[in-house]
């Protein structure tokens, strides 16, 4: 492939942590941003204003459409567990995630492909590596170029608190609180991304890297960096021990509380926005933040009610233990209790299997956040299996061989066994697991998901 269509890669500036030698770099790259536009000009996705350039471009034409319509069919995700680790204490291993990080990290287009053989199938990773080859002038014309001063602008709102230290002293913090060990040796890449939407900011990561996007013309460089710290908090907590992570799996069990197991999948996000958006804007602000601290409104609102006792953890520079786990679930239980029964938070972390995949439609339109998301079809004991494994909300969706499909769920879940569920009617029946999770059995006929739901919960709220 030609080598005049090379990814930029610029790395930016690079720090050392004094105490650890963990080395931050900040970096851009144009395959990353190529990979996220085609993603974004997509029918599938919300109308933004990278779709808004792309359809008032030259490039607007049957040829380059279809060719966003193939990338968008292309099968990118794989997963694999880490089966010796409570699930979903330690995350599942995406194979997009795998292809993202390696779009970071290589300088060229055959650089990516070659990190990226074995990862999915050869055909797939060819036919993506031609459409990121074909797109990015594209990007970089309709763009990177246009806004390349409006990158510069941002570029520098991270490299400052990389220059002072910020990102070093922040991350220890992190590493004292979750008492996770870093290997010295492998860096923490940032990557930044430019947004055209007035007003977004945001981040995600991957293994060791970390995008961080941002608007153009962004002038809260506090936030910005918070958001960025928040994210690399995510990484530090998904590498805690495996001893870690069983004690807390344990913890949390010890308490006995009904609600331990929607508490403990609140953790990961509570921890990270009471750490980045709690405590390093109160150290840079000198104040708290009076707003809310993060767009889900559970992981806000907990986040703001463990804060001091996270903050006298870093104060005492303790590692969460049992005691903090106890202490978090007791407000979890007299602060929220009413969330046990609210689908927008049970639903964040959902296990959906169907019948068909158009039942899929309306939970993912309706319940668009979500932390953990997995679906399957169709319905059958090496499905349930999988879904008994994990433990976070299950729905199945019954809209054939109803009899059948009952008849494995009664045998796959003990609490099933004395349960009558006529396979005739439609129905929607919840019930609660060992595990301490929701089990939603939706047995439709006539009736669309849909209405289902709303005649039954038009509050979304389990009475």
């Amino acid at each position: 492939m030609k080598q005049l269509l090379s990814l930029l890669l610029v790395f930016i500036s690079a720090k050392s942590i004094a105490q650890n030698s963990i080395t931050f770099r900040i970096n851009y790259s144009d395959l990353y941003a190529t990979y996220d536009f085609l993603m974004k000009i997509s029918d599938s996705y919300p109308d933004n204003e990278l779709k808004t350039i792309f359809r008032a471009s030259p490039y607007n034409t049957a040829e380059y459409t279809d060719r966003v319509t193939a990338y968008e069919r292309l099968v990118m995700d794989y997963n694999y567990s880490f089966g010796q680790y409570p699930a979903p204490l330690k995350l599942n291993m995406m194979s997009r995630d795998l292809l993202e990080r390696n779009l970071v990290l290589s300088e060229n287009v055959d650089a990516f492909v070659s990190r990226s053989l074995g990862i999915i199938p050869q055909e797939d990773l060819t036919a993506m590596a031609s459409l990121l080859e074909r797109f990015l002038p594209v990007y970089r014309n309709l763009v990177s170029e246009p806004y390349k001063t409006a990158y510069e602008e941002q570029k520098q709102n991270l490299l400052k608190y990389l220059n002072d230290d910020s990102f070093s002293r922040y991350f220890q913090t992190g590493l004292d609180f979750y008492g996770t060990a870093w290997d010295s040796s492998i860096p923490i890449e940032l990557n930044l991304l430019l947004s055209l939407d007035k007003g977004n900011l945001g981040a995600w990561a991957f293994g060791n890297v970390a995008v961080c996007e941002a608007s153009a013309g962004l002038q809260d460089h506090v936030s910005f960096f918070s958001v960025a710290i928040h994210e690399i908090y995510h990484i530090i907590y998904d590498n805690q021990s495996l001893q870690t992570k069983h004690d807390i799996q344990h913890w949390f069990n010890t308490t006995k509380s009904p609600n331990s197991q929607y508490a403990l999948l609140l953790l990961n996000e509570v921890l990270a926005t009471a750490l980045g958006n709690g405590y390093v804007i109160e150290q840079l602000n000198g104040k708290t933040d009076a707003h809310e601290w993060y767009g889900n409104r559970y992981i806000s609102q907990m986040a703001k009610a463990i804060y001091p006792v996270v903050k006298d953890y870093i104060k005492d520079k303790k590692p969460m233990d049992e005691a903090f786990v106890q202490v978090y679930v007791k407000m979890y239980d007299t602060q929220f209790p009413q969330w046990a029964n609210e689908l927008n938070h049970l639903f964040t972390y959902r296990y959906i299997v169907a019948d068909t995949t158009e039942d899929w439609l309306y939970l993912r339109k309706t319940y668009r956040y979500h932390s953990y998301s997995r679906f399957g079809a169709p319905i059958s004991p090496a499905e349930i299996e999988k879904v008994k494994a994990t433990p976070i909300t299950k729905l199945f969706i019954i809209s054939q061989n109803h009899h059948a499909a009952i008849s494995l769920l009664k045998d796959g879940f003990t609490e099933l066994k004395d349960k009558k569920m006529n396979a005739n009617k439609e129905f929607i029946n919840i019930f609660r697991l060992k595990d301490n999770t929701r089990l939603f059995i939706i047995n439709r006929h006539q009736s669309t998901v849909e209405q289902l739901m709303d005649s039954h919960f038009p509050k979304q709220i389990i009475e």
